[in-house]
C-alpha cells in the first residue's frame, strides 16, 4: 500500500546517500522511525473509526425517548380505556337495579292489598325512610330518593339536596350505603365517586302512570359522566 511504499523508497534512499561504515545503521534507524510513525498514525486512525460522536449518541437517545413516550402514550389510554368501560357497566348496572326495585315494591304493594295508591304513599318517606303522609316527599320531591335493597332497615330514604355517594364493599362485592346488612362484614366499605338519584313524577296523561327517571353521576378521572334512565310504571290492577 501507500504507506509501505513510503517506508522502502525512503530506505533505498538512505541507501543510495550512505558510503561510510554507518550504511546499515542509517537505514535501520530510518526504518525504525518511519515505521514508528506509521504506527501511530494506524493507531490513530482505528481510535477514529471506532465508537460513536457525541452527535449519534443524542440523536440515538432522542430516538428512543420518542419510542418508549409513544408506547406509554399508548399504555395509558387503554388503562383509560378499560376504567371508563368499567365504570360504565356499573353505573348501568345500578340503573338497572333502582329502577327494578322501584318496580318490585310496586308488585309488592299489590300483593298485599295496598293498592296503587298504597304503593305511591310508601314512597313519601323522609331522610330516615320513615312515611311523611305527605304527596310531594321522597321520591316524589324534587331532590328525589335513594333505594337500598340489601339493607336490613328502611330501604328506601329521602335525599336533601344531592343524594349521598354510594360505597362498595368489597367482602361481598356488592353496593349499598350502610352497615346494617344481614350478613357479615369484615372490610369496611370505601366510598364511590357513584350518586345514584330516583325521581317519580306522576303522569300528565293518567293517575294510572308513574314516570321513574334514574340518574347517575360519577367521576371518570377529571371529567363528570352522567347516564339517565326513564321508566313507565302503571296500575295494572282492575
Amino acid at each position: 500500500d501507500t504507506a509501505t511504499t513510503e517506508i522502502y523508497t525512503l530506505s533505498l534512499h538512505a541507501l543510495f546517500r550512505s558510503h561510510n561504515r554507518g550504511f546499515c545503521c542509517s537505514v535501520f534507524y530510518t526504518n525504525l522511525f518511519i515505521s514508528k510513525n506509521y504506527r501511530i498514525i494506524m493507531k490513530n486512525t482505528n481510535l477514529q473509526k471506532n465508537g460513536f460522536t457525541l452527535v449519534e449518541t443524542l440523536i440515538a437517545v432522542l430516538i428512543l425517548t420518542i419510542s418508549i413516550g409513544g408506547l406509554l402514550s399508548l399504555a395509558a389510554g387503554g388503562f383509560f380505556s378499560v376504567r371508563y368501560s368499567r365504570n360504565q357497566i356499573i353505573a348501568n348496572s345500578l340503573l338497572q337495579e333502582s329502577i327494578e326495585y322501584v318496580r318490585n315494591t310496586r308488585d309488592t304493594s299489590f300483593l298485599q292489598g295496598r293498592g296503587w295508591g298504597g304503593w305511591k304513599s310508601s314512597l313519601n318517606v323522609d331522610g330516615s325512610g320513615n312515611l311523611t303522609g305527605g304527596s310531594t316527599d321522597g321520591c316524589f320531591s324534587s331532590d328525589g330518593c335513594i333505594v337500598d335493597p340489601y339493607t336490613s332497615g328502611n330501604k328506601i330514604k329521602a335525599c336533601s339536596g344531592t343524594c349521598p355517594n354510594i360505597s362498595y364493599y368489597p367482602d361481598n362485592s356488592f353496593y349499598g350505603y350502610s352497615n346494617s346488612y344481614p350478613f357479615t362484614i369484615t372490610n369496611p366499605a370505601y366510598q364511590t365517586s357513584f350518586v345514584r338519584t330516583i325521581k317519580l313524577t306522576p303522569s300528565s296523561v293518567t293517575d294510572d302512570q308513574v314516570i321513574v327517571t334514574a340518574s347517575i353521576s360519577w367521576l371518570n378521572g377529571t371529567n363528570t359522566k352522567i347516564i339517565t334512565q326513564k321508566d313507565l310504571i302503571t296500575n295494572w290492577t282492575p
